[in-house]
């Protein structure tokens, strides 16, 4: 007989988690190498040391929690997920997929079960993307996607780099970033969508993701008194932004259903009441299904752009930072998650996910699989984020049943 996960113990380790950077909305705010993000990550290794895993730590933050097994040629199993959140964050989003990780080996544990394959849980840093860009950083070095040295001198808006956050969290750990040989990875997440509980699915198999491209815009005009200066000599770097805005929504909804396009940070200068504004920094990205489509919205994007600039007469820089997929899941891995849940009696069904996760950069590595569990009314990266202790326990009794499979 396979142990029986702890139910209630994944759902108040979950809320116990919540409650670092807690919100008055009922959210959370965990941004990656802050002061919250470094609590969270202490209490994972409270939560941890009983367990006697091994502790290492790479040079990006990323966290590698280690129950060895029987056989030390055999390579590991890992998962895991991510603890930072967006500034208007909830309790599931990432955190699940950690505390999922950890509710498996905690019932190993406690149940005698040793497995041929050493397991690792894995806690990635700066997932989201929202304190320093690109998203998925710790991943990204990981897999040798992005320099270990560039991603430390990132800065955030303050002029705080990754470098000096890592430090000043004490964050900054020996390794240096790079594959650990694992057999496979698996990543259990949130759906971050309506599709599971509309269909009524118990589990999602997620197949692949969707091919996204990230842009940096600055917008350059020319700075004058929002008096004297007549309409037409105006140069005026926010109302371009703007126009640009809606040109960017207008491509998403071209590109329905498969596609999806948002601008969503904006910074101006002087942002002074008297002043024209003349500098502007967008940050948007479109993405798709299908890479081919993805590209025609990133051109669809730029020709806007351009027609703006021109009949404005502004300058528009474009930095296309950062990209992702599409990638597509080891079907092997998707089977056996498939398999685990139809014994349980579950109700599947395979999905494409339409955000970044750290598994977009890991599935080259290793073969790599992800599991959703349904979001009550598809709402994420908001405090009213919500999964049932069903829904979480359910996904973490699947994720228990395939490492057993993978872990002999």
């Amino acid at each position: 007989m396979t142990p029986a996960i702890n139910a209630d113990r994944l759902w108040q380790s979950i809320m116990d988690m919540a409650r670092i950077g807690s919100t008055p909305e009922g959210g959370s705010c965990r941004l990656a190498l802050s002061p919250e993000d470094t609590e969270a990550r202490a209490l994972l290794l409270d939560w941890c040391r009983p367990l006697n895993l091994r502790f290492e730590q790479d040079a990006i933050g990323n966290m590698f929690l280690r129950r060895e097994g029987n056989d030390d040629a055999a390579p590991a199993i890992a998962f895991g997920s991510h603890l930072d959140t967006v500034p208007t964050g909830g309790r599931f989003d990432g955190v699940f997929g950690v505390l999922a990780g950890l509710e498996v080996i905690h019932t190993l544990a406690e149940s005698g079960v040793r497995t041929r394959s050493a397991l690792e849980l894995v806690n990635w840093t700066n997932e989201e993307g929202s304190r320093f860009r690109p998203a998925m950083m710790g991943s990204r070095v990981h897999a040798a996607d992005l320099p270990l040295e560039d991603a430390l001198a990132i800065t955030d808006d303050e002029g705080i780099s990754v470098r000096e956050a890592l430090l000043a969290a004490g964050q900054c750990g020996g390794l240096t970033p790079s594959p650990r040989g694992w057999a496979c990875w698996l990543e259990a997440h949130i759906e971050q969508g309506p599709v599971l509980e509309a269909t009524g699915a118990d589990i999602g198999i997620v197949t692949g993701t969707v091919h996204a491209r990230y842009f940096q815009l600055v917008v350059t005009g020319e700075p004058s008194h929002v008096g004297p200066t007549t309409m037409d000599r105006r140069r005026d770097s926010l109302a371009a932004a703007a126009e640009i805005i809606l040109a960017v929504e207008r491509i998403a909804l071209g590109a329905e259903p498969g596609g999806r396009a948002s601008a969503s940070w904006i910074e101006n200068y002087p942002n002074a009441r008297g002043n024209v504004a003349n500098i502007t920094r967008l940050h948007c990205d479109v993405r798709h299904e299908r890479a081919e489509c993805a590209a025609a919205m990133d051109q669809e994007l730029r020709d806007a752009i351009a027609a703006i600039a021109a009949r404005r007469g502004v300058l528009v820089a474009i930095d296309p930072y950062a990209t992702f997929g599409p990638v597509a899941f080891d079907p092997v891995l998707g089977a056996l998650l498939r398999d685990k849940a139809g014994a349980r009696q579950l109700v599947t069904r395979d999905l494409i996910a339409a955000a970044g996760h750290d598994s977009v950069l890991i599935a080259p590595l290793c073969p790599s699989a992800m599991l959703f569990v349904p979001s009550v009314g598809g709402i994420t990266h908001n405090p009213r984020e919500y999964s049932t202790r069903q829904h979480v326990a359910r996904g973490a009794e699947v994720m228990l049943e395939a490492v057993l499979a993978l872990a002999g």
